[in-house]
Order: structure tokens, then C-alpha cells, then sequence
């Protein structure tokens, strides 16, 4: 099973439908995030949520919950770099072939040494962790083999879907900012409640922005129509 959520699971095997590719998981966690975020703005929350092996918080409803993997935006070294400076010196023939062999490894060394930290400098996406994620109406429970970590939306400053099923928010952790890449069927519906809570202005709450191009026009005509916006 990829996830669960208030009211039904996403769990099972694909599902055929006509004139097209099969229905998903994803394609479920879709559907039912864009039922949960129109209750969730309507004011109206289940009267009990799915239910998880941590405690919540007083108020806090879990809405759904899956796997989820996240690339983190940083660095991994400042650039520095150990030299390596051994030096060896003989006489004679032999001498001055190992003095020279030795001079070209300590190189070739240091030049590999130079490449991998001007690499590790750079800022860019790289594999963080995996585990388990939970969307709460107060914000959201992230499961990794290091432990359970509670985030409160208003920790969030800001997100946005890049792709189908993977948003990128910056938040204030306890170890200073984090800007993150989180892929799950239940990304749509972080940001979604995020947004509701945070920035209801954000452009892409407006009209379900948040979907996939043409998704709900083809989940309708694959006998999963939306309620309207």
C-alpha cells in the first residue's frame, strides 16, 4: 500500500480504464486530495483521522499519510581540501625516478582532491531521506530511520508543486533554514493545507492550479469528475 487518507485507501493494483493510460495511486491521491482540501477550506474535518503510530497534537487531525523520499538544496564541503605534500629524493637513476613518480602521484592526487571539493561546494539537489509522511491539518510528521519530526505550517515559509506529485518548500528547522524537494502521492496535498493555512493567495490554490495540466478534465472522462472549484 503507497498511502492512507480519511475515508478510503489508495492501496491496490492499478485499474484499466478506456482510450488511455491505467488509474493510479497517484491518480487516487490526487482525487481524494482535491475532496480533502475542499473540506478543509469549507471548514468541515473528520471527526477522526487516519490513525498513526505517534501522538498528535490537541486538534490535530491526520489526513493522509505515504511514503515519501526528499532531495535537500546544499552544499556538502566549503571548498577546502587537504594537500597531500609527502616528498621523497634519491640519488642516481632509480632516485630520480621515484622522486619524479612520487611528485606526479602527490599531483594527481591533490588535482582529484581540488576537483571533488570544488564539486561538494557547489549548491545543489542532493538525496537527503526517505520514509514516512503524514499531512495533518496542523502540519505534517516526517518518519525516517532517525526519528519522527513534527512540522507546523507555520515553520513553512514557502512552497510550491514543481511536478506532478513533488513540491519544494524553505522552512526554519531547529538547524537553521532548509530548502527541500519532497516527492510523494501526497505532495499536492502538503502544499494544499500549507497554502490554506499560510497563504491563501498563493496562485497556484486558485482554481486547483496546484493539478497536473488537463488532469481533472481526464480524470472526469475516465469516471472520476471533481466536484467544481
Amino acid at each position: 500500500m503507497t498511502g492512507e487518507l480519511v475515508g478510503g485507501s489508495t492501496g491496490g493494483a492499478a485499474v484499466p480504464v478506456p482510450g488511455g493510460r491505467p488509474w493510479t495511486d497517484a491518480d487516487s491521491a490526487l482525487w481524494h486530495t482535491a475532496r480533502i482540501l475542499d473540506s478543509v477550506e469549507g471548514g468541515v474535518l473528520p471527526d477522526q483521522g487516519i490513525r498513526t503510530l505517534f501522538p498528535l497534537h490537541p486538534g490535530e487531525v491526520a489526513l493522509a499519510q505515504g511514503t515519501y523520499t526528499l532531495d535537500s538544496l546544499r552544499a556538502l564541503g566549503d571548498g577546502s581540501y587537504q594537500r597531500t605534500g609527502s616528498f621523497a629524493f634519491g640519488f642516481g637513476v632509480v632516485g630520480l625516478a621515484v622522486t619524479a613518480g612520487t611528485l606526479a602521484a602527490n599531483a594527481s592526487r591533490n588535482n582529484a582532491a581540488r576537483a571533488q571539493a570544488a564539486a561538494d561546494a557547489q549548491v545543489v539537489w542532493r538525496p537527503d531521506h526517505a520514509g514516512l509522511l503524514t499531512v495533518t491539518n496542523l502540519g505534517f510528521f516526517i518518519v525516517t530511520s532517525s526519528g519522527t519530526f513534527w512540522w507546523e505550517w507555520a515553520s513553512v515559509d514557502l512552497m510550491q508543486v514543481v511536478a506532478f506529485n513533488t513540491v519544494v518548500l524553505q522552512g526554519r528547522s531547529d538547524r537553521g533554514p532548509v530548502t527541500w524537494r519532497v516527492y510523494s502521492h501526497w505532495a499536492e496535498l502538503l502544499f494544499g493545507v500549507w497554502a490554506q493555512a499560510r497563504h491563501p493567495g498563493h496562485p497556484q490554490l486558485d482554481g486547483r492550479a496546484w493539478l497536473p495540466e488537463r488532469w481533472e478534465a481526464w480524470a472526469g472522462s475516465v469516471g472520476h469528475p471533481l466536484p467544481p472549484a
